[in-house]
């Protein structure tokens, strides 16, 4: 009798063992949420050193989380990047590669997987990818309100309680034309520094004005949505992501494949993997973004993407990324094909078909001291020469170097649909300075 009561309690205390263990909650999935700004270079940001611009919040993200000095777009041309970092493939891997191309439904995406794993996934601002690929999302908000911003705080009260969610908040800011209803005025034109390559004159000191000031205008609307996270308690188990989409809209350098036409800022906030004030120098593309997001969140990742996961360089910036980062340039208002990589040490680029050596829009034209004519090969050593003065494709010294780079950029070109243009180089007369400089430097695009 009593062996008998004591089983029946013990058999009691497994069961009701199991059941705490049953009830026990699942690891809460993380929330991921992307700001993404228009035509704002990584030296257009305070964390970056740029003593002039307003960014506190975005300043603050970087001082709770980690800033990336290497980060590199694949393309310095607004849709073409941000189909690039949906996906994680190249532009051309995309078929999406030109300005205002539409992303083909079929492209495997971020929202897409994550939306498949539970997350409610929308996109609030610039949308610039083309009807067919909304439905990626659980909703689309395109639309630029005055506030640059398409009102971020009232779409992020409206997710569904109870679901981890992504959202892609995609500024307007700072791309050109302005607009404004009450301008800030954050920027005294008569304190700011003017690019050694622009006429100093009351137009320019504006029109930097009013770059930063709509760059500190998408500031503000990052920290209302950090603000609101944080006080809803949630910021802590949000991914937060900012980058921009392309180059810097003064110096003239969007569209190109130089380092101020390629680098982004990039920062990431998650505490519990990323140690606060950290800064990362490892070579980082932002086609790796989908790879990290997803692994963070526990999900395979596709057969087909061209980013790797950034999760263990997160946790320890020593780690090594990558050794190299591949981008383009195509179609942005004029024809353009050329391909470059780039190393920790090296630039090589090819220039396929340039028919803007006349154009005053032209990347050789912006800058007096780079040569005007153009070469089908370009090779930097950007140790000795960081701003790519010395083309070194004609010297013996890194010939090994060199045609490692050649072989690296064939093969990535050759996996996927690419279709360079037989080569031409059109000349143009030489001018003096003066004649070939305008001022905005800035694509309409």
């Amino acid at each position: 009798m009593i062996r008998s009561v004591f089983l029946g309690f013990f058999l009691v205390l497994v069961a009701s063992a199991h059941a705490v263990i049953d009830e026990k909650p699942a690891e809460k999935l993380p929330n991921i949420v992307i700001f993404i700004l228009d035509d704002v270079g990584q030296k257009d940001i305070g964390a970056y050193g740029n003593p002039f611009v307003h960014t506190p919040n975005i300043d603050k993200l970087a001082a709770e989380g980690m800033r990336f000095d290497n980060a590199f777009l694949t393309t310095s041309s607004c849709s073409p990047s941000r189909a690039s970092i949906l996906t994680g493939k190249y532009p051309s891997a995309t078929r999406a590669p030109n300005l205002h191309d539409p992303l083909p439904s079929d492209q495997v995406s971020l929202p897409q997987l994550l939306q498949q794993a539970g997350y409610y996934t929308a996109s609030v601002g610039k949308w610039h990818l083309g009807d067919a690929f909304q439905s990626h999302f659980d909703r689309v908000v395109d639309a630029r309100e005055e506030s640059g911003s398409a009102d971020w705080l009232p779409e992020l009260a409206r997710r569904p309680e109870g679901k981890p969610y992504f959202f892609w908040f995609a500024s307007k800011d700072a791309h050109a034309p302005y607009y404004w209803s009450t301008p800030l005025r954050r920027h005294d034109p008569s304190k700011l520094v003017v690019p050694s390559n622009t006429e100093d004159n009351a137009s320019t000191r504006q029109f930097i004005a009013d770059y930063y000031d709509e760059i500190a205008r998408a500031d503000e609307n990052v920290g209302k949505v950090i603000a609101s996270l944080r006080q809803q308690g949630e910021l802590d188990n949000t991914l937060v992501i900012v980058l921009s989409d392309n180059g810097s809209q003064i110096s003239g350098f969007k569209t190109t494949l130089y380092d101020d036409g390629l680098k982004t800022p990039l920062i990431m906030r998650f505490p519990s993997l990323i140690k606060s004030g950290s800064s990362n120098h490892q070579l980082v593309s932002s086609v790796d973004l989908l790879p990290t997001v997803l692994t963070l969140a526990g999900l395979q990742t596709g057969q087909s993407e061209d980013g790797v996961s950034l999760l263990a360089s997160l946790a320890n910036p020593d780690v090594p990324v990558r050794n190299y980062i591949y981008a383009e340039r195509n179609r942005h208002g004029s024809m353009a094909f050329e391909r470059a990589l780039r190393t920790s040490d090296f630039l090589y680029k090819r220039n396929y078909y340039q028919r803007k050596l006349c154009d005053p829009y032209a990347d050789s034209l912006f800058d007096p001291d780079r040569p005007i004519d153009i070469v089908h090969e370009e090779f930097y050593h950007l140790k000795s020469d960081p701003k790519t003065r010395k083309n070194l494709v004609a010297e013996r010294e890194f010939g090994a170097e060199l045609n490692s780079a050649r072989t690296k950029l064939s093969h990535i070109m050759s996996q996927s649909s690419q279709h360079p243009p037989s080569l031409i180089l059109e000349q143009c007369p030489r001018r003096g300075w003066a004649d070939r400089i305008r001022w905005p430097l800035i694509s309409q695009d």
